[in-house]
């Protein structure tokens, strides 16, 4: 208790401290992750249920795969055009096409036998543009002594607006219909629109934020430039790999998952449902873990240990399902590694990247937390059909040995790649 209270009592000295343009700038932050967070809430179970039902668990592993050129297209544009309209005007941009697209969806997803594939790849790509922008101008604006607690409330109140995101089709989308729900995508990017202006306004370079001249002259051959970055650092290399670690053993738990969901659960809205509140859990759970859980972690662990911690904490959940494969276990398998995934791996993966230059800021991260973060499942998508393809249906109690080995490599490459974060992040 004396420690929890210590930390309380440091969190309130610092924010004590803060101008009025800082204490704002992290207010309107704030609220836009709890916008994008609370939206994503509802849009995933809607598109994940109309999917299976009208494809089945089997096609995930084509979609993962189709989703490899979309971000190759979305990041390369992106990274081209950033410079160019600056942050909002880009953000502007993502916004109108993210809700023209959930609108169009919410009135055709039953008449177009397409369009549920489509959505489903669309929904992964989008999310991850919208926390990008976000992210690269906390980055920019955040040091790391402050982040080291505020990280926390941004992921915390962002796993609040999932919480409370998650109840709407968590318990209405039997009466509602779950393509109806997409329409709550209008109300609430209006008021990210807003939330994201003003927190723009708070920053020393305002709404016309942007990358500096230099950066700019790059942008014909924009994700190239973000690949040779990444590439010519060790540090870059290691944040790609621990996130494609990451993903991978994410998405081969996600599989299951919903292997298991598909032939527990055969209504489309009640599967709907079930999945929101799977994630109302895992967002509820989040919460505790983003506010306490990373300052912990980072001020008593320090950067390196705690980057050991997450894959040993996932190998032993994933030896657990191993000893215990049901139905019950694999809801919970899924419920950790992925209230992990968006709390203590999300926390200090983004502090990693503030000693980073601008351009490496935005577009290098471009690279890493779209693109390879949504690829990555293209490279679990190849384990799985491999396997299929050797083992026949006994391939699938196998994928749980299959995390257990990427768990293993991962704590292999903290050990070797991580050298002496602590000294970087103070630079």
């Amino acid at each position: 208790m004396g420690v929890i209270r210590n930390s309380i009592l440091q969190i309130k000295n610092e924010f004590a401290a803060f101008s009025t343009k800082e204490r704002f700038f992290i207010l309107f932050a704030m609220f836009s992750g709890f916008l994008i967070n609370s939206e994503y809430a509802i849009i995933r179970p809607v598109s994940n249920a109309v999917f299976l039902t009208a494809y089945g668990s089997a096609a995930f592993p084509y979609a993962w795969l189709a989703m490899v050129p979309l971000n190759l297209l979305i990041v390369a544009l992106y990274n081209k055009y950033l410079p160019r309209l600056g942050c909002f005007k880009m953000f502007a941009v993502i916004a109108a096409v993210v809700t023209s697209v959930n609108l169009f969806c919410c009135l055709f997803l039953k008449q177009i036998s397409w369009l549920p594939f489509g959505f489903y790849l669309w929904k992964e790509v989008y999310i991850m543009l919208m926390f990008q922008q976000l992210w690269s101008v906390i980055h920019s604006v955040i040091s790391f002594s402050k982040a080291k607690y505020l990280y926390g409330f941004f992921f915390g109140f962002g796993a609040l607006g999932a919480t409370l995101g998650s109840i709407l089709p968590g318990f209405f989308a039997v009466q509602m219909g779950s393509e109806s729900l997409l329409l709550a995508t209008l109300p609430i990017y209006l008021l990210l629109f807003f939330c994201y202006y003003f927190a723009l306004k708070q920053t020393d370079a305002g709404v016309r934020m942007k990358l500096d001249d230099e950066t700019r002259r790059t942008s014909l051959n924009a994700f190239s430039h973000g690949m040779k970055m990444i590439g010519s650092s060790r540090y870059l290399t290691f944040i790609l790999l621990i996130v494609i670690f990451m993903q991978v053993s994410s998405t081969l738990i996600d599989f299951q998952f919903n292997t298991v969901l598909e032939k527990s659960i055969p209504l489309k809205d009640l599967r709907t449902e079930y999945t929101a509140r799977v994630l109302g859990i895992v967002h509820a759970a989040t919460i505790s873990l983003q506010l306490f859980g990373s300052f912990v972690l980072l001020h008593y662990l320090g950067v390196k240990r705690s980057h050991l911690l997450i894959p040993l904490m996932l190998c032993l959940n994933s030896v657990a399902f191993v000893i215990f494969p049901v139905f019950g276990m694999v809801s919970f398998a899924y419920i950790s590694i992925k209230s992990c995934d968006f709390s203590l791996f999300g926390i200090i993966k983004e502090v990693l990247y503030i000693p980073l230059k601008p351009d490496e800021k935005f577009r290098a991260k471009a690279v890493i937390d779209v693109f390879a973060y949504r690829s990555s499942k293209a490279l679990a998508s190849f384990l799985i059909l491999g396997l299929q393809a050797l083992l026949g249906a006994a391939f699938f109690p196998i994928l749980s040995w299959g995390s257990i080995v990427l768990f293993a490599l991962w704590m292999v490459i903290v050990i070797t790649l991580l050298k002496d974060p602590a000294k970087q992040l103070q630079n």
